[in-house]
């Protein structure tokens, strides 16, 4: 009943131009940073396909305001309902060509029905739906007709989700539930209320009878002769415009649980429709609940669907649940915005780095140290007034040993920037090799040939600085065993006061040591923030020096646009 096959949007909020084809795909995730346009496009459908005859728009709903370019949105529907086949709508039909998979004005035996949607919106305000094709002049279509393609928002506002009235989900379900000529012949609502109003009659009011009777009484002296003086609701309190018939739980109306309960609720009624081939549109689905109850949602939605299910996301738990087919990733540069689909080739990096989803921008850092050292340049930025990664839409990932090369790539194929933060002691094992990284403009901050982060470190890092980083290891390992392990690397008799030294064979020796064990010592998160924070403590000692160069140019890279 209605599945989304290609949307177009022009001057709608942030965005002034997007296309894309969402066929065969029925199960969407929009992912991208704030602005990206992911919302806008989710209420780009809901308005286009909107059950309700008007809808409430203003002048910022325009692109940059401009009111003098008006809004239009496209839907192009397949797999629709009967109803929507015949009559005055039956002149606006196209084909879906099942071969080629693209929408054609003509109808041929090679295609299946087709219908376009265009919402129009000018300065005025007033919006205007119409069924449009290449052959026939747009006519209007109506509110009830798009009532019957069963799409529907989830949003902050699912209130209006748990009452029967019509144009709601739950009325759409029930409709479900009948055969199509009693559903168009009775007045479902109304006739229950009826039902229910007859019943309310039916009781005595016993508390109320004294206080009617003195008012019958009163009312005879007046003039005023009532024959059958009772109490019971006025209709005009239980109007089906109202929307006051609503579910309940025991006696607690489903308005009134909590918001993470009612979106889930909402979601199990929009599903049972979806089942049936309805649209279904789910903005920041982890809102209000909880990690193991947003994974159980995520597997529940993708299966037990039938029909066609878009969300946006900004959690990793969502991403880490999803099949990488189902991601798309939102890009708006300067109003056009774009999506780039994922398939089955980059289901490693969304499972290793969901949150790389979510940047413009990745640093891929080879080891927990480097990337706790990344931490310390933010921080860093952060203190003398600069933007934070955040701010400009930067996030840093791990790169797990030699897996870093492949991410990065993969980073670049889905259209994001990338560089990798990485050492030089094992380049031979690369896969892609770093001169193949550079090819594609990945950036490259390494350290010199040949050597590990930890032997750069030692390499370039003040005295004093080394002094640091030896105190702050000595909580979770002895002075005796680190004098053990660099005595191991060093060439001849390593001096009882070596930490007060500053000789090039016991800094190549702190090198080794550092890196030999088979956890390193500095192989944690927690450690490499530490590190990069001593590190620019003492920065004005350590300027020209490989670690300076390193850290000054990812900095550089971070504001580079």
């Amino acid at each position: 009943m209605a599945l989304l096959h290609s949307l177009e949007i022009k001057n709608f909020r942030g965005i002034k131009e997007f296309h894309h084809q969402f066929f065969p795909n029925k199960f969407i995730c929009l992912v991208g940073r704030g602005d990206s346009g992911k919302t806008t496009i989710l209420d780009a459908i809901s308005y286009v396909l909107s059950s309700n005859w008007n809808i409430t728009l203003y002048d910022s709903d325009f692109y940059n305001c401009d009111i003098k370019n008006p809004i239009e949105i496209l839907a192009t529907l397949i797999d629709l309902p009967e109803t929507l086949l015949k009559g005055k709508y039956g002149f606006q039909i196209r084909g879906f060509n099942l071969e080629t998979r693209f929408i054609e004005d003509e109808i041929s035996e090679k295609s299946e029905p087709a219908i376009t949607i265009r919402l129009f919106i000018d300065k005025e305000l007033e919006p205007s739906w119409t069924l449009i094709n290449g052959r026939n002049e747009p006519i209007p279509i109506t509110a009830n007709a798009r009532a019957k393609l069963n799409s529907f928002l989830i949003s902050d506002y699912t209130d209006n989700h748990f009452s029967w009235g019509k144009g709601r989900p739950l009325y759409s379900l029930l409709k479900l539930e009948l055969d199509h000529e009693t559903a168009e012949e009775k007045n479902i609502i109304l006739e229950a209320l009826r039902e229910a109003k007859t019943k309310i009659d039916e009781n005595s009011f016993e508390d109320f009878r004294n206080v009617i009777e003195k008012v019958v009484k009163a009312s005879k002296d007046f003039g005023i002769k009532l024959s059958d003086a009772n109490t019971t609701i006025d209709f005009r309190d239980i109007s089906i415009k109202d929307n006051r018939v609503c579910l309940h739980d025991a006696q607690i109306p489903f308005r009134q649980k909590g918001k993470g309960s009612k979106r889930l609720l909402s979601m199990s009624i929009q599903s049972l429709i979806a089942a049936a081939g309805g649209i279904v549109l789910v903005d920041e689905v982890e809102q209000g609940l909880e990690p193991d109850r947003i994974k159980n949602l995520i597997r529940s939605l993708q299966k037990k669907r039938r029909g066609q299910i878009f969300m946006t996301t900004h959690s990793q738990n969502v991403i880490e649940e999803l099949e990488a087919s189902n991601i798309y990733l939102a890009k708006n540069e300067s109003g056009v915005c774009s999506l780039t689909v994922c398939n089955e080739e980059f289901q490693s990096i969304v499972r290793a780095c969901p949150e790389a989803m979510y940047a413009k921008k990745v640093i891929v850092c080879e080891g927990k140290t480097e990337l706790g050292i990344c931490r310390a340049v933010d921080e860093y930025r952060i203190s003398l007034g600069l933007p934070s990664f955040s701010e400009n839409g930067i996030v840093y990932t791990l790169g797990e040993g030699n897996n870093f090369p492949k991410r990065a790539e993969l980073l670049v194929r889905l259209n994001k920037k990338a560089c990798v933060f990485c050492d030089s002691d094992k380049d031979g094992e690369l896969a892609p090799t770093k001169e193949e990284l550079k090819a594609i403009d990945i950036k490259i901050f390494d350290c010199e040939e040949g050597l590990a982060i930890e032997q750069q470190l030692f390499n370039d890092m003040n005295w004093n600085g080394i002094q640091n980083i030896i105190k702050y290891l000595l909580p979770d390992m002895s002075f005796e065993r680190i004098t053990q392990s660099v005595e191991s690397k060093f060439e001849g008799n390593l001096p009882d006061d070596w930490l007060n030294q500053d000789d090039e064979k016991i800094r190549k020796a702190l090198g080794l040591a550092s890196k030999s064990n088979k956890n390193g010592w500095f192989k944690r998160i927690d450690h490499g923030e530490v590190i990069g924070n001593i590190f620019y403590q003492n920065i004005e000692e350590l300027a020209g020096t490989r670690l300076f160069s390193i850290l000054e140019n990812i900095s550089k890279w971070v504001d580079n646009e």
